[in-house]
């Protein structure tokens, strides 16, 4: 802030007293400017003289300071350090911000014939905190549940369109009214983003009173403000989480798939085929359900997140022959992948992209949205994909997004959600998108609060994971503040990357550090690395693993790996990269995840490329976006007349096995035939001679004791006499090691 804001702002104070300068307090990452307390006698009660009360507060607190309102708001504006206005109802019929209002004839007694009209000053007040107790006079004898409800509904979606504030509603204090609560809870599930139901049904146990009609003492008071206090700061901190949580977190997860099943030839394909249920999901399963596989965790990605897979009541149903008709045999897709996950004791993910692509049956026809055609203003300006991309700085957007994950979240027995950053941004207004990073973070923190409602219904923890960009300051390009994520208990694990060689592991270790999130750095094998899409040749995934792991990963994530044996492809109609006639990935699942087997096994140590193959390196704008272009890394690299400095990472200790490595080779990879000669080479600051020359690569027979555990350094320098008519770059870097005793994991 500039010294003539401070100065602007200081003068505004002065002159209008702190109570009126908003804008400015934090409650963790609450706005806490305004807070409106609406209740009965228990928030404000005037005089009444015929049963001994002679306060205008809380009854029956001993002074207006000892009332729960008062007591809360001074416990928020100790942490805020700021001021809140804080003017109930006066009895002498003065104005007054009237921010503690008693509705007890506005909603409780006459529930039937509430409307906004008779609240409309403390809406006009558009409060950030609200604080809703009520029902204990509600009257048993005619009791309407479902009128009650209605009412209950419309005030609290009135108070939402005035301010969008957070909205704590109290359950019965005074005595126990189970039926009333559960309405009030399930009307603040619908909304948790908004909504929080805070059981006080603690007072009843034995706290003494003060006053007429079991009213609480000073006691009981406190005990109100202190439990309301302990949910404000959970919803305005962070999320706690239980010890099953935790210990859910801590499982084993040596390999984390995601597994695009949503686009193979047959379910989701445009033709109709015979296949059954069985034999897609026999051929879907089939490299996990090889022995010695490593997997423990995949994430099911069956559609795009716009139009779904499974039978919805909030978004349009995917119209692919096979599927259609394997619901009218009545099989759920969805349902049999939980169940046969489970049965294979398969950790279950549901995949979600955020952005994901609106497709017609034939795959590549972009569809109508009806949200999206009702609701242009939802949407980014400009944007490559034609039916729009979603705005998450757009609350509405965030509310149905929640709603949509929140109907896959209680249909099925999911272990956990993994929220697809990856897939595809931009979330949030071009050139704005850290500025907005709290709509993001919101709206994670909205996943996680319904996940956590769900957890605590079926008995059981759901866990969050989110797949973001590479680099910690990539995710700051597109507002995503993984960091606030952490530190609130929003997530559980993060994805680190897509077409990724290299992550910054380092960095996100930084940021997970003494915290429960587990990191899992990725490699997509369509989308792939530029320069090694789907690679024939398992040293290459070894080697990327292989440094994950010696990095401090968790595990090892994979995305659009081709996850079927040879045979089982045929069936649907998929097929990838073999080795030996045999699958490169399903090998992988029985190398990658155990880094004590990969010790012995030949790699490729590879120095990454920028950019990379798939749709989004076409369409991506280099400029506005960062996540899936991989901006940061290192290659390819123009020598120019200053020497070039490529760091490459090798997890092997080689020295330590001299006596069984047979081959040792650093691969230079330039973008024009050049003479040995005329490009000097140091490996750690050796020299290196005498290459292989091979087409463009030049290849150099190295000794263990060249090479270091972790980071090795290469130096290049252009030395040519001549200047050249183009620059001379490098394009590739590998170190390959290959073992006199290989193994390929049979």
């Amino acid at each position: 802030m500039t010294i003539g804001r401070i100065v602007l702002c200081l003068t505004l104070m002065l002159h209008l007293g702190q109570s009126e300068v908003f804008g400015q307090q934090k409650f963790g990452i609450l706005k806490a400017d305004r807070i409106l307390f609406l209740g009965n006698s228990l928030t404000l009660h005037g005089p009444k003289a015929e049963i001994g009360w002679h306060g205008n507060w809380g009854m029956a607190a001993s002074a207006q300071d000892k009332d729960f309102v008062h007591l809360l708001t001074a416990a928020i504006e100790a942490r805020t350090g700021g001021r809140l206005v804080l003017e109930p109802t006066p009895i002498d019929g003065t104005k007054s911000a009237e921010n503690v209002l008693n509705i007890a004839n506005i909603l409780e007694r006459e529930y039937a014939t509430y409307e906004a009209a008779k609240i409309r000053k403390q809406l006009d007040w558009k409060a950030d905190i609200v604080v809703l107790q009520c029902g204990e006079n509600v009257p048993p004898k005619g009791f309407d549940a479902d009128v009650f409800q209605k009412s209950l509904k419309a005030l609290l979606n009135d108070l939402k369109a005035s301010s969008h504030p957070q909205i704590f509603v109290t359950g019965n204090i005074l005595w126990g009214n189970p039926g009333l609560d559960e309405i009030k809870r399930k009307v603040c599930v619908e909304d948790p983003a908004h909504r929080t139901f805070v059981d006080i049904s603690a007072y009843q146990t034995d706290i003494p009173v003060n006053g007429p009609v079991g009213h609480p003492s000073d006691v009981g008071m406190k005990l109100i403000a202190d439990t309301l206090l302990a949910a404000i700061s959970q919803k305005g901190q962070f999320v706690e989480l239980s010890e099953a949580h935790i210990a859910a977190v801590n499982r084993r997860r040596r390999i984390y798939v995601n597994n695009d099943a949503g686009y193979d030839a047959v379910a989701m394909g445009p033709k109709l085929t015979a296949i059954t249920p069985d034999e897609w999901l026999a051929a879907r399963f089939s490299a996990f359900d090889q022995p010695g596989s490593q997997v423990d965790c995949v994430g099911w990605c069956l559609d795009e997140g716009n139009i779904a897979a499974y039978p919805s009541e909030i978004i349009p149903e995917l119209q692919y022959p096979t599927l259609l008709r394997w619901r009218k045999e009545g099989v759920d897709i969805a349902q049999r992948i939980v169940e046969e996950s489970h049965r294979r004791k398969l950790e279950v993910f549901w995949e979600h992209r955020l952005n994901g692509a609106d497709r017609e049956v034939d795959v590549n026809t972009p569809a109508r949205h009806p949200l999206k055609d009702a609701h242009p203003d939802w949407l980014l300006e400009g944007g490559w994909w034609k039916p729009g991309l979603w705005n998450f700085a757009v609350p509405e957007v965030c509310e149905y997004k929640v709603s949509v994950l929140r109907e896959v979240a209680e249909r099925y027995d999911l272990d956990g959600l993994n929220l697809d950053f990856g897939r595809h941004p931009p979330y949030l207004p071009a050139g704005k998108q850290w500025e907005h990073r709290e709509a993001l973070t919101d709206f994670v923190r909205q996943v996680r609060l319904m996940l956590q409602t769900v957890a605590e219904k079926r008995g059981r923890p759901f866990l969050l994971s989110v797949r973001v960009a590479d680099t910690v300051p990539g995710c700051h390009f597109d507002g995503m503040d993984v960091g606030a994520w952490v530190r609130h208990n929003l997530v559980d694990m993060i994805i680190i990357g897509t077409r990724s060689i290299q992550v910054d592991l380092a960095g996100f270790k930084q940021v997970v550090r003494g915290r429960h999130v587990k990191l899992y750095p990725c490699i997509d094998q369509h989308h792939s690395p530029d320069g090694y899409h789907a690679v024939p040749s398992p040293e290459f995934l070894r080697g990327v693993a292989a440094n994950w792991w010696h990095q401090g990963a968790d595990g090892i994530a994979t995305f659009n790996f081709w996850n079927e044996l040879p045979e089982s492809a045929k069936v649907i109609g998929s097929s990838g990269p073999l080795f030996d006639g045999q699958s490169v990935h399903a090998l992988a699942y029985k190398e990658i995840g155990d880094p004590k087997q990969l010790a012995s096994l030949d790699k490729w140590f590879i120095v990454p490329r920028r950019y990379g193959g798939g749709f989004y390196d076409r369409l991506g704008n280099r400029w506005d976006d960062y996540t899936n272009l991989n901006h940061q890394l290192p290659l390819p690299k123009i020598l120019g007349a200053d020497p070039a400095w490529v760091e490459v990472h090798v997890a092997d200790d080689l020295t330590d096995s001299a006596e069984q490595s047979e081959r040792l080779e650093l691969r230079l990879l330039f973008s024009a035939k050049s003479e040995p000669q005329q490009v000097r080479v140091k490996l750690n600051g050796l020299l290196l001679r005498d290459p292989a020359i091979k087409d463009l690569w030049s290849i150099y027979q190295l000794t263990p004791q060249q090479l270091a555990v972790g980071r090795n350094l290469v130096t290049l320098d252009d030395s040519s006499p001549q200047p050249r008519d183009k620059p001379l770059a490098l394009e590739k870097l590998e170190i390959h090691v290959r073992y006199s005793k290989r193994s390929t994991g049979e």
